[in-house]
């Protein structure tokens, strides 16, 4: 039964392919391999082996010079492939098999051990039921045993000791080769392809390209600020993972949000037609009139009646999310993320301070800047490092505004305090109305020898309905957003100076009611 498949396999021409580029897309990848062997003149079949199993078969393309008629595209599967370990590995499943061994022999050497004790103490009765021992024999008797019985508890730790020894050992390389098979997958799959030659060729070029799963990356960002009077600079990089079992060595690499297998067409607006309808036909009838109607295209096509016609996604630029990464890359099938530098700019900012004391009494350093096309479009976590120190992380996103402030860290040099004014504070009742009247007084302290300017917030409560009813007192300057309650203040403080503001408001509502705090 096996001669048929060897006789075949003898026919097959099997092409050496290394992977070169991988265009790389949010959830997908598509895999340029090249490779180059002698044909025949006439028909030849062109193995590609080890090839991921992660492949989308119908994204195969296949190139070749001219003088090769490529006539058809097929996968097979190789079960009689073995791939091929590094050398590593290979010395790690050596010593995991050198391991059990040593464990396995533990193991018998301990098992004897005890049955030699056993066997001692199952002889220990001396002399007859008639004759008694001598003395000097049983003491002679007794050193012997105590002898044994030290040599076996003294055996039995060194095993012990021993066996812990190679138990540890055996969790680590175990350990290691799990890391490693985690990401590789058996690469049986082989792309045959038949060509056809005019001539015999003694290095026919060939290029092939097919789309794998198991692959995706996402974007994030470096956010650094040397000083308030520098541009902020911002480096996005992506966190790429592969599990194609294919090692990408040495590559060129393209990162881009486009999807290859998105489909999608423009809908169809139809006519809208009104019928009239018999006011005694009941809601069952109407649904059945309804059903008979002519359904417009854009329906049937949502319900199977009609296929969609794919619109796949146009090639990039920089600017509209399609990256090159500089140099040559290794990325190899380990499930692991690998970090990837994909550009760099920087963006004018205005830098200052602010502080919501109602919530958090620290001082914000904060960063206004101007979005660009590139981060409206590609949002990301993002590293947040001031004079070189790493501060936090922050997520950037404009939210569709044309500008983003971001938070740098905390301002430890100003010291705020919000706190009521007990004098300035009162309960009291009005027949069926009760009253609260509220103070409140911020201090900010310079402790620093620079002049700093703080952006200030708080807050008045809003009524939800009309039986509360909320009076504003003296804000001093603030500004007042009178549908949010929102307060703000700007200030100055000049070095080692202390400031105060104060705001104040009555809240009235029913004697009879609760309110919420504030």
């Amino acid at each position: 039964m096996l001669l048929p498949i060897f006789s075949w396999a003898q026919q097959e021409r099997v092409c050496s392919s290394k992977v070169t580029s991988v265009n790389v897309f949010l959830n997908q990848a598509q895999v340029h391999r090249e490779g180059k062997l002698a044909l025949e003149e006439g028909v030849n079949l062109v193995v590609f082996d080890k090839i991921s199993p992660q492949l989308i078969q119908g994204s195969i393309e296949v190139e070749a010079v001219e003088g090769v008629e490529i006539l058809s595209v097929g996968v097979q599967t190789d079960y009689f492939s073995k791939n091929n370990k590094p050398t590593f590995i290979l010395n790690l499943e050596d010593s995991l098999r050198t391991i059990t061994e040593h464990l396995a022999e533990i193991k018998a050497d301990k098992e004897a051990l005890v049955l030699q004790k056993e066997l001692l103490l199952a002889n220990k009765n001396l002399g007859g039921s008639t004759q008694g021992v001598k003395a000097d024999e049983l003491e002679d008797v007794l050193l012997i045993y105590q002898k044994k019985l030290q040599e076996f508890k003294f055996e039995n730790i060194r095993l012990n000791r021993l066996e812990r020894t190679y138990l540890d050992q055996k969790v680590l390389v175990e350990n290691q080769l799990q890391e490693y098979t985690n990401g590789t997958l058996s690469l049986i799959n082989q792309i045959v392809v038949q060509v056809r030659c005019s001539k015999p060729l003694a290095e026919a070029k060939f290029g092939l390209k097919y789309l794998v799963n198991g692959v995706s990356w996402q974007a994030f960002y470096d956010v650094r600020v040397k000083d308030t009077k520098n541009p902020m600079q911002f480096v996005l990089k992506a966190n790429l993972t592969q599990n194609t079992g294919e090692v990408w060595e040495n590559v060129k690499l393209k990162l881009t949000t486009a999807n290859p297998m998105d489909i999608g067409v423009k809908p169809i607006l139809e006519p809208t037609r009104l019928y009239l309808v018999n006011n005694s036909i009941t809601e069952k009838d109407a649904d059945g009139i309804s059903e008979k109607m002519d359904a417009p295209a854009a329906y049937r096509a949502l319900n199977g009646n009609e296929a969609y016609t794919p619109i796949s996604q146009p090639t990039q630029t920089l600017l509209n999310l399609e990256f090159d990464v500089a140099g040559l890359s290794t990325i190899p099938s380990d499930s692991k993320t690998h970090l990837v530098e994909l550009y760099r700019f920087s963006l004018p900012a205005s830098y200052g301070y602010a502080c919501v004391p109602k919530l958090n009494s620290e001082v914000f350093v904060t960063a206004k800047v101007q979005t660009n096309e590139l981060i409206s479009q590609l949002n990301g976590e993002a590293n947040v490092y001031l004079n070189g120190t790493y501060t936090g992380k922050t997520f950037l996103s404009d939210k569709g505004q044309d500008s983003l402030t971001i938070t740098l860290g905390k301002e430890h040099r100003v010291i705020v305090k919000r706190e009521k004014v007990k004098e300035m504070c009162s309960k009291s009742l009005f027949g069926s109305t009760k009253k609260e009247a509220s103070t409140i007084e911020i201090t900010l302290t310079n402790s620093s020898n620079e002049t700093i300017e703080v952006a200030l917030e708080d807050q008045i409560p809003v009524p939800s309905n009309k039986e509360i009813e909320v009076k504003l007192g003296d804000i001093g300057d603030a500004k007042l957003a009178v549908e949010t309650g929102q307060l703000s203040w700007t200030k100055k403080l000049a070095p080692k100076q202390t400031i105060k503001v104060r705001f104040s408001f009555e809240i009235s509502y029913p004697s009879n009611k609760i309110i919420t705090g504030y």
